[in-house]
């Protein structure tokens, strides 16, 4: 589904990344993981259309995307629920989610799209008339990952989904994350620092360090791998 070829990043003449290479496959729970600033919201936001590579290629479905707006990314299937949420505070829960459906003209759509994102998240219909901004920061997580799905993306590139979230709602949020890929048949790319939760999740990883792949696998060899669990588990 989803193929990165060579790809190099630059903010002005810092080179964020370096020849990036990785694929996932259409249904698959991928997860990249690494230290802060190893370069994963970079490859996100490039995948996404915010950034644009200086090199190499990035395939959706078999035909090249870099260099597209960020719109038009959306438009071919790919939603990006960014890291810190970034929902709209003013906002209630319902028009959040309204939000990432900005591409659906057929208002039936959205509604079956809000009603299976209220099947997901029940505590977003039970808040659906309240300011996005009064909810916790686990809820604003939902409805981020709610907003996100309300656009019927066939790819969902989440960004460290467990940051600043109680560990008993981490839990609930990662449940539903296997939910979406299990009934709705999303495929999902995941960066997440926390490398317990991820490898747990995810079928294949990738780590990124200083921009670069060091190491690829199965997420049950990468938990065995002598270096990931020095670096990353402890």
């Amino acid at each position: 589904m989803l193929t990165l070829t060579g790809v190099d990043v630059h903010y002005g003449r810092v080179q964020a990344l370096f020849g990036v290479s990785l694929t996932v496959q259409a249904g698959e729970i991928v997860t990249l993981i690494g230290c802060n600033g190893a370069g994963k919201t970079t490859l996100l936001r490039t995948i996404s259309g915010l950034l644009s590579p200086s090199a190499g290629e990035v395939r959706f479905e078999g035909e090249r995307i870099d260099g597209l707006r960020a719109d038009r990314v959306v438009r071919r299937g790919i939603a990006h629920c960014p890291e810190g949420r970034r929902i709209f505070g003013q906002l209630t829960v319902r028009e959040n989610l309204e939000m990432g459906a900005y591409v659906e003209r057929r208002r039936d759509r959205v509604q079956a799209r809000l009603e299976r994102v209220y099947g997901l998240f029940p505590r977003l219909a039970e808040r659906e008339g309240q300011p996005g901004g009064t909810l916790s920061g686990g809820e604003q997580q939902m409805l981020a990952i709610g907003r996100a799905l309300m656009g019927g993306p066939r790819l969902l590139l989440l960004d460290e989904p467990s940051l600043g979230i109680a560990p008993i709602l981490v839990q609930e949020i990662f449940a539903e994350i296997r939910r979406v890929n299990a009934e709705l048949g999303t495929t999902i790319l995941l960066v997440e620092q926390n490398a317990h939760l991820a490898l747990g999740l995810a079928a294949r990883g990738y780590v990124l360090e200083t921009g670069r792949v060091v190491l690829e696998d199965e997420c049950r060899c990468l938990r065995e791998d002598p270096q990931v669990r020095e670096a990353y588990l402890g």
